[in-house]
């Protein structure tokens, strides 16, 4: 694969289609994992557009480098690599933490955007909440090694089963991400909430949620900004990685939205037939912990 060299890194990226005249797609990948996560989606999306894969800092083949962290640190990364590229404006699809930045971009750079496809976004993660996980996931670290952390996520919120074709590439992926990178990385949700971002998207945003992906959902439906900025569209039978489980569908849903962004309009009674029980899930433990907490001050 090439690499492009970005500053004091050298980027792991790949494209396809280079010489077409077809819109241009950029594929941002989720926190710990790499550019082939998108396998099973690629396949669809090459076919009708050119698509620009990377391995974000610190992630896959892709260095670290020794600069501290940040938003505008990942933020650059992307500006740099468009413009030794040569693209621009683009769609930027991104999932999970590849959201959230496609995000900041576009609200940094706005001429060099065309719209935003959100795949399984945390759109609402208070620092507490953000504190809970990482203390949670750090102690699935043993020392220094990420099995078990790759493979509590990968059984846990993708549901994937060891027969699964990507399984030990995803979990591979995990284990080539350091802890200190992996941690550093997540706790940026901390630093910089991005609820607030969404009430600043100017371009057109598609937000694809897995109907069985209780997170997103739930973080999706306690934020009223990403759902009046976009439109929210549930993806059947699916997870977290729901281009994974529903490649043609997702696809499907991303080229119509591509295609005219005005067609496509959130379908609330789906969205909230599905969202119900994670939301009440939620308050139901939040009241717990108050609960809790005050009988042991009592």
């Amino acid at each position: 694969m090439p690499f492009i060299q970005l500053r004091d890194i050298p980027v792991n990226y790949q494209i396809y289609n280079t010489e077409s005249a077809s819109e241009t797609i950029v594929l941002i990948h989720g926190l710990g994992l790499n550019l082939e996560i998108w396998e099973p989606i690629l396949p669809f999306i090459k076919e009708h557009y050119r698509v620009v894969l990377l391995d974000l800092r610190g992630h896959g083949l892709t260095e670290r480098g020794d600069v501290p962290l940040s938003w505008e640190l990942f933020t650059e990364d992307l500006l740099m690599l468009l413009t030794k590229l040569e693209l621009g404006p683009v769609h930027l699809l991104g999932h999970g933490f590849g959201a959230s930045l496609a995000v900041k971009f576009s609200i940094e750079h706005a001429e060099l955007v065309k719209s935003l496809v959100l795949l399984s976004t945390p759109a609402f993660l208070p620092r507490k909440t953000v504190a809970s996980i990482i203390q949670g996931r750090k102690q699935l670290i043993s020392k220094g090694n990420m099995l078990n952390l790759a493979e509590s996520l990968v059984n846990g919120i993708f549901k994937l089963t060891e027969e699964h074709a990507l399984y030990r590439k995803i979990i591979a992926g995990y284990m080539a991400v350091s802890p200190e990178t992996y941690f550093d990385t997540f706790e940026l949700y901390g630093e910089t909430p991005v609820n607030e971002d969404f009430a600043r998207l100017a371009h057109p945003t598609l937000t694809l949620i897995g109907s069985e992906d209780s997170i997103s959902l739930t973080s999706n439906a306690l934020s009223s900004q990403l759902l009046m900025h976009s439109s929210v569209v549930v993806v059947p039978s699916a997870t977290n990685t729901l281009f994974i489980d529903q490649p043609q569908f997702t696809f499907e849903r991303i080229r119509e939205f591509i295609t005219d962004p005005s067609q496509v309009a959130t379908d609330y009674a789906s969205f909230e037939c599905h969202v119900a029980k994670y939301v009440m899930q939620y308050f139901n433990e939040a009241f717990e912990q108050v609960l809790n907490k005050k009988a042991v001050q009592a």
